[in-house]
């Protein structure tokens, strides 16, 4: 069976149940009256935003980053799309379901025993299925997880290598204050601003030297994109910090 006509994964392509959209929309408002009212969002470099689909990139410190990003975006969360593990969120039907129901998940292998559980090429082809459909986008912490405010961790290549298979533009993002307004292991969020610094695309094209690429080409230009990344997300959340 064709990944795209898998019913584990037809919500991608546009066949979404109407609750799916229902509550993808209220989730969204609500995390707008949250970022309006309760721990005020300030945006920077909006006009940075691309007109076409993008990778957005960005330091990770709260469970609420997603919905950060979201509204930073002025998107609702219908638009934005995120790897999770085949293996976790895709073989319960109940996780599937309940997670859905506010994100779009996209599977990702992640290795039981050694043994590859999805294809890459089946993960690229739902991505690239879903950002075709009405010019969505994804969103991906290349930290791999969240971190310690003030110090960011070294990146993993997979938001490079998928910018660059799906020849989409990484926009990178620095959240400030996240972790003051919803800190690890606590329930409730805080009253506290906070704020999201856009700043400008990189584009997969600049880092490739010919049409044709081979494996090796790829592999570098992806060295090279991850490390352009790092080195703006870096400098921003220093500046900040450092403030």
């Amino acid at each position: 069976m064709d990944v795209l006509d898998n019913p584990k994964y037809t919500y991608l392509v546009g066949k979404q149940p109407f609750y799916y959209k229902i509550w993808k929309t209220l989730f969204y408002y609500y995390s707008k009256t949250v970022f309006t009212f309760y721990t005020p969002l300030k945006v920077h470099g909006r006009e940075n935003i691309p007109d076409s689909s993008f990778i957005f990139c960005s330091n990770h410190n709260s469970h609420m980053d997603v919905a950060l990003l979201s509204a930073a975006a002025q998107k609702s969360f219908n638009h934005f799309g995120m790897m999770a593990a085949k293996d976790y969120w895709f073989d319960s039907w109940t996780r599937r379901t309940l997670i859905n129901t506010v994100m779009n998940l996209i599977p990702i292998d992640r290795k039981v025993n050694g043994v590859s559980q999805f294809s890459i090429k089946d993960t690229i082809k739902l991505c690239k299925s879903f950002m075709n459909y009405k010019q969505r986008s994804l969103i991906f912490f290349p930290e791999g997880t969240r971190g310690t405010p003030g110090k960011i961790l070294p990146f993993k290549k997979g938001a490079a290598r998928f910018s660059l298979d799906l020849k989409a533009p990484i926009l990178p993002a620095v959240i400030h204050g996240s972790h003051k307004a919803w800190p690890r292991g606590n329930f409730l969020m805080r009253p506290t601003g906070i704020a999201v610094y856009i700043l400008e695309p990189i584009y997969p094209d600049s880092f490739m030297e010919n049409d044709n690429p081979s494996e090796d080409d790829l592999r570098n230009a992806s060295k090279k994109m991850i490390s352009a990344l790092e080195q703006a997300i870096t400098k921003k959340a220093m500046e900040l910090y450092d403030e």
